[in-house]
């Protein structure tokens, strides 16, 4: 800071009398409000010097310094001959000195952290798009990535291998971070002449806060500000210990590797940061917070190895972002399933002999479904297949009116498809049944070409190829042209906004075929068309930001009748995929009964349009307010699952957070949302949490 008119001293008594009697801080009644007026007032005219100093007034009064200089400075560049706001600049000046000339003062006004609720994941070449648009493939980016997402936390890449780092895109336009906390993933090869010099400014300078992972520690910058020196890899079955309770490490759970395997870690030295837990003998976790800087933590999981994946892993590295961001708002799934039935309206079940019986009818799906159910307070996905493959006419046709299609293998047996069609209408008026797409007729888009045509093709031979997938095109060995699959998704959005009314968020893949290379990438390309979800290749997230795969997060199963039952691997981390099929209900009655009964009691029926709700919500810091505001915004594509219904949050803070806003309830608690999209502010203080 700059020195200080000789004559400013004289006013340090006033300036501490004014802190004693706490006036900076109740001077003005609605101080978020105020200070939302002057920040709307600042932008749309940035050169009103007035609402500059009253906004640096403001800030002054909650602490948030290098704020506040700013915009006093501002003021005083506007209008420099305005004595008024000389004179406050001044004074405020001298209120600085006195805090830091007096720590215990400081210590009476804590407040939180008004850095942006906006996280940064730092990574080297692990991003093997070349497009930045699919994040697939495994490994610890992957697995990061799709945590984020599922958690619903907000949050930016950066990639060392196309990207540097610098003020120009790292800073606002008032010289501020554009994050909260820094997730660094990237190695010290990939942070050569990068501009990495600016994450210790970022932390040291502006209180950013950073979470290391791994080997990054290495690059010198790195290590410098976690107090950690990376010295080598090494081999152990040892499983970290808790060497030190403090909030990272409270609650944790598990071990991080199975019983008497050995697996990889890292040997690194803890010169100036605290140890909180051990593997063997050398520090897994470690936390460093240094005086006005930002909070610095090292979780020392083997990135090659991705033990991130595991769960006792995937909660550390959660409680180091809300250590270091001091707070987080984010889903959680506890006991969550989603049910998924496959296949009603297909053409196959009538003539394909390996997958051949009766199209379930109205009654079937009454008794074997909707009221099972209606019982156990439960809800399933239909994916369902809006385009009849007719190979009498050699044409598509809708499904629905198919009454009497007759059975090509077995004699007198006919199929109602139209019933089908009333059991689906039934199950989704009671509330039981969400329709989903299954593609569009789960039939190759090309059914005549060599070896084809499948038309007319025996039952006992070509007929029984890979005809049966939509996507991809095993037959024939190639990828299905991205014209062709965009051609089919939209026939599915259109024939089921047709014939029920709803436009679909999720997709299932029709077999096991997509594409997968750039321009043919199915889920890219359903994405591109408005789905907000997928299961290609084990459950995608899709946006018009990125598409990415959630396989890392997202367990799932294929089950079937003739399959014994199994117990569910619970993760909070996200709902558990069950897949099945309407053979299942055509070839014994009993078996959804059957099923539900066994996942018991304190299950979560969630379903694909609750899931994108949730993976597509936009959660923000609703300002830089010294008190903590947030706010979650729905729209109404991705997030209309809540306009007619409520949701829940956790919110996470930390111990100093809680402390400084007065709470002296649990660090978690559930903040409900009540039903409707837009805009809703989510404000907690020591009187507790209030939605607007």
């Amino acid at each position: 800071m700059r020195r200080l008119p000789d004559y400013l001293p004289a006013l340090r008594g006033s300036a501490l009398s004014l802190l004693a009697s706490d006036r900076l801080t109740r001077a003005v009644g609605d101080r978020a409000g105020a200070e939302r007026e002057m920040r709307e007032a600042i932008r749309h005219q940035p050169d009103y010097a007035a609402a500059h100093n009253n906004l640096a007034s403001l800030l002054a009064g909650k602490g948030e310094t290098r704020q506040a200089e700013y915009h006093f400075e501002k003021a005083i560049v506007i209008e420099p001959n305005n004595a008024g706001f000389r004179r406050n600049f001044e004074l405020y000046s001298v209120v600085l000195l006195c805090l830091l000339a007096c720590p215990s003062m400081a210590q009476r006004r804590p407040g939180v952290s008004a850095l942006p609720y906006r996280f940064l994941l730092v990574v080297g070449d692990q991003w093997k798009d070349p497009a930045s648009s699919i994040v697939e493939g495994g490994g610890e980016f992957n697995t990061i990535v799709a945590l984020m997402k599922t958690w619903g936390l907000p949050f930016d890449i950066w990639r060392l291998d196309q990207q540097r780092l610098d003020q120009y895109h790292l800073l606002d336009r008032d010289g501020l971070p554009r994050y909260g906390t820094i997730i660094w993933d990237a190695g010290a090869e990939h942070a050569r002449d990068k501009g990495i010099e600016l994450v210790p400014q970022l932390v040291k300078d502006h209180g950013v806060n950073l979470v290391v992972l791994g080997d990054t520690v290495s690059a010198p910058d790195v290590s410098g500000l976690t107090g950690v020196r990376y010295i080598s890899d090494f081999v152990s079955r040892e499983n970290p210990v808790i060497t030190e309770q403090h909030f990272l490490t409270r609650d944790s759970k598990g071990d991080l590797l199975p019983e008497g395997a050995y697996w990889p870690g890292y040997k690194v030295l803890a010169e100036n940061a605290e140890a909180l837990m051990k593997r063997a003998t050398h520090p897994f976790l470690t936390m460093r917070q240094g005086q006005g800087g930002g909070r610095v933590v090292w979780l020392g999981v083997h990135r090659t190895g991705d033990q991130m994946q595991r769960q006792v892993a995937r909660d550390l590295f959660k409680r180091c972002l809300v250590w270091a961001q001091g707070f987080a708002l984010y889903a959680e799934y506890p006991k969550s399933v989603i049910l998924f039935m496959d296949d009603m309206g297909t053409s196959d079940k009538s003539y394909l002999p390996y997958w051949h019986y009766l199209s379930p009818a109205e009654e079937q799906i009454r008794k074997g479904l909707i009221e099972p159910l209606k019982r156990h307070n439960a809800v399933m996905v239909q994916n369902v297949s809006t385009g009849f493959v007719d190979r009498q006419s050699q044409r598509v046709l809708n499904p629905w009116r198919q009454s009497h299609v007759v059975d090509e293998l077995v004699p007198g047996r006919i199929h109602d498809y139209a019933s089908t069609k009333r059991g689906l209408d039934a199950g989704l008026r009671e509330g039981v049944f969400e329709i989903q797409a299954h593609g569009w007729t789960h039939m190759l888009p090309d059914l005549d070409s060599p070896p084809g045509p499948f038309w007319t093709a025996p039952m006992d031979g070509v007929g029984t190829y890979n005809w049966y997938q939509e996507f991809g095109d095993p037959v024939r060995k190639k990828e299905v042209p991205a014209i062709w699959q965009m051609f089919h998704l939209r026939r599915a959005l259109e024939c089921i906004q047709e014939d029920f009314g709803v436009r679909p968020l999720f997709v299932m893949v029709p077999g096991s075929g997509h594409g997968t290379s750039y321009p043919n990438h199915t889920a890219r390309i359903a994405a591109q068309l408005g789905f907000g979800l997928s299961y290609f290749s084990g459950g995608e997230y899709l946006g018009p930001d990125l598409v990415v795969s959630l396989a890392p997060v997202v367990a799932y199963r294929t089950w079937a009748y003739d399959r014994p039952l199994f117990e569910i691997p619970w993760t909070v981390d996200a709902p558990y995929f069950l897949l099945h099929h309407d053979r299942d209900l055509s070839l014994d009655a009993g078996v959804f009964p059957r099923l539900l009964s066994h996942l018991g009691s304190g299950v979560r029926y969630r379903t694909a349009n609750e899931y994108s709700a949730y993976l597509h919500a936009k959660i923000e810091r609703e300002s830089t307010a010294g008190d903590l505001a947030l706010a979650v915004n729905y729209d109404r594509h991705y997030c209309r699952f809540f306009e007619s219904r409520a949701s829940a949050w956790t919110l996470h803070l930390s111990d100093e957070t809680r402390h400084a806003l007065g709470i002296t309830g649990p660090e978690k608690q559930t903040v409900r949302i009540p039903k409707g999209l837009g805009r809703r502010s989510v404000r907690v203080g020591a009187g507790g949490v209030v939605v607007e």
